[in-house]
């Protein structure tokens, strides 16, 4: 069975800008999954022509299963949301303190949540949205026209790009760079 994989909204807004997150679940090793504070935080990407806020409902991956949706349990995944909500946002101390106690890998592009995690629970698993991507791409050998359309439309639909010190920012460069083979 897959193991679950938790990730904040800005992670799961950067996938579902891709317009592949349904092929991208398909062929990984994970069961994507959110909490409900993410759940209740994905409402919006730009569109790519007009950089318009619109809509987006996620509902139909809910109920299809390929994103399971997580809330609290107990006691002490409580109390770590509330302990971690005075340093995070919402969405990302309810992931960590989810991750955290029942060990999944959390997926998380902030830089003062990756450092908040880290130093909160040393032995989680964290990823980006570029080793998301990257860890794909290789595993499904994505031609280099389709991975150049995926990181332009995270770019343009939810505006994320990688800090200059990611050690997979090059690498991103690069592949947006990539000129079309016709």
């Amino acid at each position: 069975m897959k193991d679950l994989f938790l990730q904040d909204s800005s992670v799961l807004l950067n996938l579902l800008a891709t317009d592949q997150f349904e092929v991208m679940a398909a062929g990984m090793d994970w069961r994507f999954a959110i909490c409900t504070a993410v759940r209740d935080e994905a409402k919006k990407l730009r569109d790519p022509t007009t950089g318009e806020m619109i809509p987006i409902d996620i509902t139909p991956l809910i109920h299809s299963g390929t994103i399971q949706v997580l809330d609290l349990v107990g006691s002490t995944e409580q109390d770590l949301f509330i302990e971690n909500a005075v340093a995070i946002d919402d969405g990302e101390a309810m992931s960590l303190a989810i991750a955290g106690c029942r060990q999944l890998d959390l997926a998380v592009d902030d830089k003062a949540a990756i450092k908040f995690a880290r130093k909160r629970f040393p032995k989680l698993c964290l990823w980006t949205t570029p080793e998301i991507i990257k860890q794909w791409a290789d595993k499904v050998s994505l031609p280099a026209d389709a991975l150049r359309d995926v990181i332009i439309k995270i770019e343009s639909r939810s505006r994320y790009f990688p800090p200059r010190e990611h050690g997979l920012a090059p690498w991103w460069q690069d592949a947006k760079a990539e000129k079309r083979n016709h």
